[in-house]
């Protein structure tokens, strides 16, 4: 619920200009409140007020902003996304519990369609090993069905050696699943994780075909809480690396309509 203190409000009318849903008003008295069964709730009248009269008592504290803690340099930024790689090659050795704290972190902080907030992580760790099979047989079942041969070797190389690295984790033994209401939701938190896993030099591997293999196992969607309304948006393999990159990789140019 959003309150309003109006000892400290200077009515500079700011939150209200801003409100996306007109959820924030000016009242006869002058002050501003909150009409709160229109507000869904987003935090920006907190974040904007520059007196910190706005307040959400039942959620977190905010941060302070603060130029030294806050802001990137653009040039910085875009070097990083360009340096980041998928990486296929992970040692074995686990991201430990607060990293993925951090990482899971970034997440959460991606928006939200009308700050829904829907989305979910679920990280397979502990049980990996024994998931693993369930994901390559329905993933080999998948392949079947579709007539992909290469892929069917990928398992039959899997299958006679499964305790080497194999062409679905890579050595990884650590997933994050992604389930949204909304598809593009789960994908801008797949997004912040992966970036985040390049910034503390960790590996990251979008992989479809882990997606591919669990959506098609009702098992396994169930285990995920898939269903109609919970859709799995992404997964991310999580691990270490020993591989160290010298530059960034060519791209070809952005394919841009100027309209």
């Amino acid at each position: 619920m959003i309150q309003i203190d109006s000892a400290l409000c200077a009515g500079c009318g700011q939150c209200a200009d801003n409100c996306a849903v007109h959820a924030l008003y000016r009242a006869p008295d002058g002050t501003y409140q909150c009409n709160n069964v229109f507000c869904y709730h987003c935090g920006q009248c907190v974040a904007l007020c520059p007196l910190g009269a706005v307040s959400m008592p039942d959620s977190e504290a905010p941060i302070p902003y603060a130029p030294e803690r806050f802001d990137l340099d653009p040039d910085v930024l875009l070097n990083a996304m360009r340096f980041r790689r998928s990486i296929r090659h992970f040692t074995g050795e686990k991201v430990t519990r607060r990293e993925l704290e951090q990482l899971l972190e970034a997440g959460r902080c991606a928006p939200t369609s009308s700050n829904s907030q829907t989305v979910r992580f679920t990280v397979l760790d502990r049980k990996f090993e024994a998931l693993r099979p369930r994901i390559w047989e329905s993933f080999a079942a998948q392949a079947r069905e579709r007539g992909r041969k290469l892929l069917l070797r990928r398992y039959e190389s899997y299958r006679e050696h499964p305790d080497q690295p194999d062409a679905l984790f890579y050595g990884g033994n650590q997933v994050l699943f992604v389930t949204a209401r909304y598809f593009i939701d789960g994908c801008l938190a797949l997004a912040n994780v992966e970036l985040m896993a390049h910034a503390m030099d960790l590996g990251a591997l979008y992989c479809d075909f882990i997606k591919w293999a669990v959506n098609a196992d009702p098992a396994l969607r169930e285990y995920f809480g898939i269903t109609e309304k919970q859709q799995l948006c992404g997964c991310l393999i999580l691990g270490r690396t020993d591989l160290r990159f010298h530059r960034t990789a060519p791209r070809n140019p952005a394919n841009v309509d100027w309209r």
